[in-house]
């Protein structure tokens, strides 16, 4: 986090209590550092869908399947269906668990491998496209989703400020160096982007959302 704890902690509070399932998934990732969206961007994620009235979604990093459910909760109201992909099998297998559990499994399609591979093979187009993966391969999958999104069709990215060291002149452990840098790229090369409108929110470990504007 990049500002007060607290912050957070209080922005939870206005979603109102979660669901035992997602309390339980929650405290599964705190409990093994499994990085999945913090509930603000999990309630956020599902706001977007809704009000896009996004059908096609596609999920670039599952981890264990928390942000994958507050998109398909969206999708079984707008009528949709999410496609996700990871390639920690384990991480993936216990996802589609957790998915069953919450009643989801007709509105979602897990994809095991490399998503830089994935991606190539796919041929639908995506209404709403998010990204929550490895850091560092950001600036590719740019590259490989850009022609996956619809013409109008959202992209969101988590994790683009990396606790504030984005910012120039912050102050961090020299192996995150590479991180930093194509983080910096990565969100240059979106915001200078002609075909994408973007902005930048600064809430959970910063949250980027684009809208496809070229035909």
């Amino acid at each position: 986090m990049f500002y007060p704890f607290e912050m957070e902690q209080y922005l939870e509070t206005l979603l109102g209590e979660r669901d035992p399932l997602l309390r339980e998934m929650e405290e599964q990732a705190l409990k093994e550092t499994i990085p999945v969206v913090t509930p603000t961007v999990g309630n956020f994620l599902n706001l977007l869908v809704h009000m896009s009235k996004s059908q096609a979604v596609l999920e670039v990093g599952t981890a264990i399947g928390y942000s994958t459910i507050w998109l398909a909760r969206a999708v079984k109201e707008t009528g949709g269906h999410v496609t996700t992909i990871d390639m920690n099998k384990d991480r993936l297998f216990r996802a589609q668990e957790y998915i069953k559990r919450a009643e989801l499994s007709d509105h979602v399609t897990a994809l095991e491998g490399d998503a830089r591979k994935v991606l190539k093979t796919l041929d639908s187009m995506y209404d709403f496209v998010f990204i929550d993966a490895a850091k560092g391969e950001y600036l590719e999958y740019l590259n490989l989703i850009y022609p996956l999104i619809s013409p109008g069709g959202l992209l969101v990215v988590d994790n683009v400020l990396f606790r504030g060291w984005v910012v120039p002149g912050s102050s961090f452990a020299p192996k995150y160096d590479r991180m930093v840098g194509g983080l910096r790229q990565f969100l240059q090369d979106l915001a200078s982007n002609p075909n994408f409108s973007t902005t930048v929110l600064p809430f959970g470990d910063g949250v980027s959302i684009s809208r496809r504007i070229d035909s």
